[in-house]
């Protein structure tokens, strides 16, 4: 090969050495920008649950330390009353006494619902068990439950969110599938953690509004995301719902 032709050969295989280089270089530092950002982002929505969790075990504690012990003092007062009472006084003072009682498991309800301190203090699996039955308690609902024999050890991070996943499907569920049972899974397999919750209820158009723009869906999504977890919807008009949440056993970064 003549000199002429090897120098325009050498000087073409550099320049598009040099050009893949280049694109190669573009392409890593946009894929770090991307990792970076999402990691930002992820950061940022723990934050804001982490900040809205504080918030509700807040509201927690003042219902509990609060509302609640006004509620035993009325009731002390109401009985003191009754025994100084007539007859007919005491049926009523009973009566307000029944009410408040009433009051006192809705708000502890609400306390608990608000702050489940059953997932820091028995872990995940007891957790979700406590939830299933508060559900038949309180709405009646027959939640099936196929738990793993022993807690399974995860962050609190995850441990919450999965609890709130489960929670919030499960409102859905008593709220929209116009049924009274469902199903509550939770699987440990390997480096990973797979909660399901499904009904034969009535279902819904995935790509309706509410499966777009429901607020209990969003939130569920954004729990998923700030601890690196996936979220899969799967229904269908008059074929139930399934809710499935995969989670890392670690919080990803």
């Amino acid at each position: 090969m003549p000199s002429r032709d090897l120098t325009l050969w050498t000087f073409f295989v550099a320049g598009a050495l040099s050009v893949a280089i280049l694109l190669t270089a573009f392409l890593a530092a946009l894929l770090i920008a991307q990792r970076r950002r999402i990691a930002v982002e992820r950061e940022h929505a723990q934050r804001i649950l982490t900040a809205q969790e504080d918030e509700r075990s807040r509201v927690a504690r003042e219902l509990h330390d609060d509302a609640l012990q006004r509620i035993a003092v009325i009731r002390h007062e109401l009985d003191e009353a009754t025994e100084h009472g007539g007859s007919e006084m005491a049926h009523r003072i009973a009566g307000i006494s029944g009410e408040l009682e009433d009051l006192g498991t809705v708000l502890r309800t609400a306390a608990h619902q608000l702050h489940p301190s059953v997932v820091e203090k028995a872990g995940l699996v007891r957790a979700l068990g406590a939830l299933a039955a508060e559900f038949g308690r309180t709405a009646g609902f027959e939640i099936r439950l196929a738990l793993p024999p022993a807690d399974v050890p995860v962050p609190p991070a995850i441990g919450v969110a999965a609890y709130r996943i489960a929670q919030e499907a499960l409102r859905n569920v008593v709220k929209h599938g116009g049924v009274s049972q469902a199903d509550l899974a939770l699987e440990a397999a390997g480096g990973t953690l797979t909660l399901r919750v499904a009904d034969t209820g009535t279902g819904f158009d995935t790509e309706s509004s509410r499966a777009k723009d429901g607020l209990g869906l969003i939130a569920m999504r954004q729990r998923a995301e700030a601890v690196g977890a996936s979220l899969a919807i799967t229904a269908r008009p008059g074929g139930g719902t399934v809710v499935t949440a995969t989670f890392p056993r670690a919080v990803a970064t």
